[in-house]
């Protein structure tokens, strides 16, 4: 078995959340759009073709889609370079590291476009920790649908079965489910009851929750490599699935 991580990168290995949101809150002003924390929280994660319909209206084209597209992701690109606070999130040092020296590959799936994903990792110094960077933005759906890490996996010439997902959004936790991987949901979204109607949906490989990457061990994750390719139902009540 070639194990392999596919990392998310946004609010799973770095703490972005504050420069998006900061980048959203001023398109939604500037085309005079109510936008509030709360839908910033439920949508972190999606593709922003999606996303811009529903904000904006479904009369919006697709030229203005990209435009806006653009635009929002420059903004966001722009509080990077001002100094705006981009750190790793807890525990994930640690586990690049030891996975690097397990000889684990790893790789990154994000919705983002590719200059922010370069953009963050550049930032952080955590590029060699990679085989491989991926964007969903030009594929034609995004998460929850699970064409971002089946295209990594294989790209990495790795199966799904070899794939152990780290996410932070009930989306990203869906998405790998979908795509026949193990996963771990990590952070607020450990305690989110959408993660657990999601789970009890969609049946597949095991995901465990963690509020923080630091509480992982070994143990867990030879557990999530070693669980059988799909298993039936879910326990709320269980810290694995």
């Amino acid at each position: 078995m070639s194990r392999t991580v596919l990392w998310d990168l946004d609010g799973t290995i770095a703490d972005t959340g504050g420069a998006h949101f900061a980048a959203w809150s001023d398109l939604m002003a500037a085309e005079n759009a109510p936008y509030s924390h709360e839908r910033f929280l439920a949508d972190f994660g999606r593709n922003n073709d999606e996303l811009l319909p529903e904000l904006l209206g479904a009369e919006i084209t697709a030229e203005r889609i990209q435009t806006l597209s653009l635009h929002k992701e420059a903004t966001f690109r722009g509080y990077l370079h001002q100094g705006y606070g981009v750190e790793l999130m807890p525990g994930v040092q640690r586990w690049l590291a030891e996975f690097e020296q397990a000889g684990v590959k790893q790789a990154i799936g994000s919705s983002g476009p590719m200059a922010n994903i370069v953009a963050i990792v550049e930032k952080l110094a955590i590029a060699d920790y990679f085989h491989g960077l991926l964007t969903g933005l030009r594929l034609p759906r995004g998460k929850p649908d699970p064409a971002i890490f089946l295209n990594l996996a294989a790209a990495l010439d790795v199966a799904p079965a070899e794939c152990i997902v780290i996410e932070d959004t009930v989306h990203g936790v869906e998405a790998a489910r979908r795509a026949g991987m193990a996963s771990i949901a990590v952070g607020a979204v450990a305690a989110n009851p959408a993660l657990d109607e999601m789970l009890a949906m969609h049946p597949g490989r095991r995901s465990i929750r963690l509020a923080s990457l630091c509480d992982l061990t070994w143990q867990q994750i030879d557990h999530l490599w070693n669980s059988p390719a799909a298993i039936e139902g879910y326990d709320g009540n269980a810290t694995s699935h």
